[in-house]
């Protein structure tokens, strides 16, 4: 069975420990990349970091260097404690890159 994982605010995602989710509270940028190249180095298939986890340079570029591995797929997801907008962000990005339709525009 694949491996899923959950990075970020405690309180944003102590909710996924209950669905056997591998849960890593995780908040200053060394320590959200340190836990995420141990992920990828242990093969989890999909890991999921909060937006404001994922909200620093360092942590930015290493994630656009893996944009085009397959495993572990890296989602963003909103936090509990913050709100960035940068999961919506890079949705709208991929979508507009891939098709030149701003399908997010109104949102």
């Amino acid at each position: 069975m694949h491996k899923v994982g959950v990075i970020g605010d405690l309180d944003s995602i102590i909710g996924f420990r209950a669905l056997g989710m591998a849960v890593q509270p995780a908040s200053d940028p060394e320590t959200v990349l340190s836990t995420l190249k141990v992920m990828i180095d242990e093969e989890y298939a999909i890991v999921f970091i909060t937006e404001p986890a994922a909200d620093n340079i360092e942590v930015r570029k290493f994630l656009e260097e893996r944009r085009n591995y397959l495993i572990p797929s890296v989602i963003l997801i909103p936090s509990a404690v913050k709100k960035t907008n940068i999961g919506k962000e890079q949705l709208r990005n991929s979508v507009l890159k891939a098709t030149g339709i701003d399908l997010l525009a109104d949102l």
